[in-house]
């Protein structure tokens, strides 16, 4: 609540007018999207802006207490969740690297910047080393990336997940963790990489950038395979692997061959075990 308080403060301060809601309903919507793109650009120019440095979306559900209770992860662990109601979630092996390639994210190159990066987000002490040993070749801006995407996305799916469960749900998680070289070098497992797999349109130019080029063969019978477990689910409630039973449940990893994503995936959620994942604060 804080956070959009205080989010709601540098918006309208950045279009003139006062932090009111007479006053920023009444502003045209063109004037409040030129000011949040000034209040986005002020976070990525100023490394002491805390969080929104490194990944300046100043928008988001806000937890108020009335409209939103609680967050879900608060609301899950309390039995806020529909037990009758399955849970399929999917998250790929490389969220952030999206991220970075599209330029949106901040640039973190050296161990300073990654101490900043750790220290802004309240991460423990021996999370930044843990990856380290997971990632020993791996240089700074590899390790940053695969942190934040853990962070944001990966390990936060599968705590939803388990959540879920423990309330009496079923829940099923899965990684898509498909690699492929494409005319810019490597295309990763990266944020939204999965979803033209899952819905299979693989074949528009439009998602050209997320999946690295035309499809091949491969990946047309991953999409199947994708496709065929959602379907599934969405009929039966089973996407054909077993479900969440507890923190050391693998996901079911998507390739078009072997992957050792599944382990990679256990080794890492085990550093995150006793980090706090309550809303930011500004």
């Amino acid at each position: 609540m804080e956070l959009a308080v205080e989010t709601t403060r540098r918006v309208a301060a950045a279009a003139g007018i006062s932090a009111t809601s007479t006053c920023l309903r009444s502003a045209p919507p063109h004037a409040l999207v030129v000011a949040s793109d000034r209040v986005v650009d002020s976070c990525r120019q100023d490394p002491g802006s805390g969080p929104r440095h490194y990944n300046p979306v100043i928008y988001g559900p806000v937890v108020d207490g009335d409209i939103l209770p609680s967050d879900p992860l608060s609301a899950r662990a309390a039995g806020a969740s529909e037990a009758g109601v399955g849970l399929l979630v999917c998250h790929t092996t490389q969220e952030f690297w999206l991220m970075d390639a599209a330029g949106s994210s901040a640039k973190v190159t050296t161990e300073e910047q990654l101490s900043d990066f750790a220290r802004d987000f309240h991460l423990p002490d021996d999370l930044v080393p843990g990856y380290r040993e997971l990632m020993p070749d791996a240089p700074v801006p590899d390790i940053y990336l695969a942190i934040f995407g853990d962070m944001l996305f990966s390990e936060y799916t599968s705590r939803l997940a388990e959540r879920h469960a423990q309330a009496g749900g079923r829940a099923f998680t899965s990684c898509f963790a498909r690699h492929r070289k494409g005319p810019e070098g490597v295309v990763r497992a990266w944020h939204c990489a999965d979803i033209p797999f899952a819905f299979g349109n693989l074949t528009l130019n439009s998602v050209e950038f997320l999946i690295g080029g035309p499809p091949d063969a491969a990946d047309h019978e991953l999409s199947q395979r994708m496709m065929g477990a959602w379907v599934s689910f969405a009929t039966t409630g089973e996407p054909g692997w077993a479900p969440v039973s507890g923190p050391t449940t693998t996901p079911h990893v998507w390739d078009t061959a072997d992957s050792p994503a599944g382990a990679h995936n256990t080794a890492a959620r085990a550093l995150w075990r006793d980090v706090d994942f309550s809303p930011l604060g500004p």
